[in-house]
């Protein structure tokens, strides 16, 4: 194993598709009880093959969508059933 960095207390999520350091993209948080998420603007910071790191926007504990919602790029919130 090669360990580059190691960091601590880093919010993190799984990677997105469209994922690049320090870009802001918009992602859908879901609502608590999850029957709908809402469009929200997310700072990314360092990005590895399988995660990347939350700078602002998300608070640990939410949760998002990570699967591909270019079918939505112009609404800003959405029911889940």
């Amino acid at each position: 194993m090669i360990r580059l960095e190691n960091v601590n207390d880093v919010l993190y999520t799984g990677r997105v598709a469209e994922a690049q350091p320090g870009a802001t993209i918009s992602l859908f948080k879901l609502e608590p009880g999850g029957a709908a998420a809402n469009r929200v603007q997310v700072r990314l910071g360092r990005i590895s093959v399988n995660e990347v790191e939350v700078a602002a926007g998300l608070r640990e504990g939410d949760q998002i969508i990570l699967s591909d919602t270019s079918a939505y790029r112009d609404v800003q919130r959405i029911r889940i059933r």
